[in-house]
């Protein structure tokens, strides 16, 4: 099966458990997961395509919660135009970031992107005239198509999950471009890529704008659907947990980052009890999944394809 009839199937049984569930938790919990999941999908374009680690991309998806917001509540802008502004001004805001940091290899990039999310986080705690602080942001309004308001869980659901799908379906497509060719030979062989002259500079800038505007667009649903947003929403720890969401799915793999930022979001969820330990769950799977899987499920969905 070809890695986008996995992803149509996945999306398709989402939908039928849209159609069979009753109690209004799961359709929140599954929608909020499957936000998450659109975060992880464009994060994987630059961390599983491009070889570009970030560890504050909780960061943008607070940007792109906040702007959004912020538009609707004290300019009066419709939601959908609200989002649209909002991700360009972060493609802007990303770009002007991206320039600069992904000169930086290894560690180094990777505590420059957390210092990153940590300055936007830092932001939304202290500018609390604008975002309310730690007390938050309250009165957005919700997203609707004509007179169609988006007004409860089932509603939500299924058009959340069609977007997953569309956003899926163009993270596939860049992918399987030339443009995602010369990310994967960027990744491979930065060397190589560069003798057939390839701008590897210019190409991560490219996958890293594209990443913070799938973050943009999550975190203008989260909180047009949530109604209500606070900084803690956006901190570090969620970072973390986006990075090993796409770890286990697989780098490099769309369909194997979804299934596991869906997994990883309804556990704790699920089992309580294990909210407060969360942390350390996330870094013993690690662990195991480099010491057993280092492809992640994605790659192991691959490897038995081939042992066919």
């Amino acid at each position: 099966m070809r890695e986008f009839d996995a992803i149509a199937v996945f999306v398709a049984v989402m939908l039928l458990v849209g159609v069979v569930a009753k109690n209004p938790f799961v359709l929140n919990m599954l929608s909020v997961a499957a936000i998450t999941s659109i975060v992880v999908i464009g994060l994987n374009i630059l961390s599983g395509f491009a070889g570009q680690i970030s560890l504050g991309h909780a960061g943008f998806v607070g940007l792109g919660a906040y702007i959004s917001a912020i538009l609707s509540i004290k300019f009066g802008l419709s939601p959908w135009i609200s989002m649209f502004i909002t991700a360009f001004i972060v493609g802007l805001v990303s770009l002007f970031v991206a320039y600069p940091t992904l000169k930086l290899k290894g560690h180094y990039l990777a505590m420059a992107t957390l210092a990153i999310g940590e300055i936007i986080y830092m932001l939304a705690n202290n500018l609390s005239s604008i975002t309310g602080g730690h007390q938050g942001l309250v009165g957005i309004p919700m997203l609707s198509i004509g007179g169609f308001v988006f007004d409860n869980e089932r509603k939500f659901y299924f058009f959340i999950w069609v977007l997953v799908f569309a956003f899926a379906f163009i993270a596939k497509n860049i992918t399987s471009s030339a443009f995602g060719r010369a990310l994967k030979t960027t990744n491979l062989a930065e060397q190589a890529a560069l003798s057939f002259g390839i701008n590897t500079h210019k190409y991560k800038i490219i996958a890293f704008v594209i990443s913070c505007i799938y973050a943009s667009f999550a975190g203008s649903l989260f909180a047009f659907y949530i109604g209500f947003i606070s900084p803690t929403s956006f901190s570090l720890l969620k970072s973390i947990n986006y990075v090993v969401m796409m770890f286990v799915g697989g780098m490099g793999s769309i369909f194997g980052g979804l299934v596991m930022a869906v997994f990883l979001e309804v556990i704790p969820n699920l089992i309580t009890s294990l909210q407060d330990y969360w942390p350390i769950f996330n870094g013993l799977l690690l662990v195991v999944m480099v010491m057993f899987m280092p492809e992640g499920l994605g790659g192991f969905v691959r490897w038995k394809k081939r042992q066919y």
